[in-house]
């Protein structure tokens, strides 16, 4: 077996966020080869999968979290269906001055296991998003992620919000 060496260097040219498309695409010749080598990475623990099965990484910097930019073009790519809602929309529209903890986001994808930080997905079924089409929810985008509008947003934080009862 030819020493996957020589991929080693491409992991410094991916930016931060990359997909196995990405790293094929780097080095054509060497694609073939490009699965092994992410999987070297991810055993050494410089690299992160944000969502299983999903083909997309990140690149771990000690000392440097993924930044909103960089966690919502994670997000983006594993789950192209993603729209932010809740508190999360309503502060990133500067309509509550009370910032979010947890990012919070809902999808059409089944599959809602997520190795990011700080992130909570929740599914939707195809009926939600037929009303937030139909009602016009969604209200501009942030970092390319798009936002429920805020009356939508709203809506939605009293829905995903535990009940006194579930607080303790």
């Amino acid at each position: 077996m030819q020493d996957m060496s020589m991929l080693s260097p491409a992991l410094d040219t991916l930016p931060r966020v990359f997909t196995l498309s990405d790293l094929k695409q780097l080095q054509p010749e060497e694609s073939e080869r490009a699965l092994d080598c992410v999987l070297r990475w991810l055993e050494s623990g410089v690299v992160k999968q944000v969502a299983p099965p999903r083909p997309v990484f990140y690149r771990v910097v000690l000392g440097d979290p993924l930044s909103d930019e960089d966690r919502c073009r994670a997000l983006q790519r594993a789950f192209p269906s993603l729209v932010m809602v809740a508190g999360s929309a309503l502060w990133r529209q500067g309509l509550s001055r009370q910032q979010d903890s947890v990012l919070e986001c809902c999808v059409a994808e089944v599959e809602l296991s997520c190795h990011l930080p700080d992130v909570r997905l929740h599914w939707r079924p195809p009926a939600w998003w037929s009303v937030i089409r139909l009602a016009g929810g969604i209200a501009g985008d942030y970092h390319g992620v798009p936002m429920l509008n805020a009356e939508l947003a709203l809506a939605c934080l009293l829905y995903t919000s535990p009940s006194p009862r579930d607080r303790g």
